[in-house]
């Protein structure tokens, strides 16, 4: 599945949400967004800035 950069993004089988900052290949880099759709604010962690498989997003 192709990703835009800034489009919003799942990992599947997770509740949170990130934006798409890089692509290379099927890798994708993905920052978690703020706020969360239900207005929840996510504070940074080592989580927040991850390089997933595409294969394992969904588009929301």
């Amino acid at each position: 599945m192709a990703f835009s950069i800034g489009e919003t993004v799942r990992v599947r089988g997770e509740t949170f949400v990130y934006k798409v900052l890089a692509m290379t290949g099927s890798m994708v880099t993905i920052l978690i967004a703020n706020p969360q759709p239900d207005g929840t604010q996510v504070y940074f962690s080592s989580h927040s800035l991850r390089t997933v498989d595409g294969l394992n997003l969904e588009k929301v």
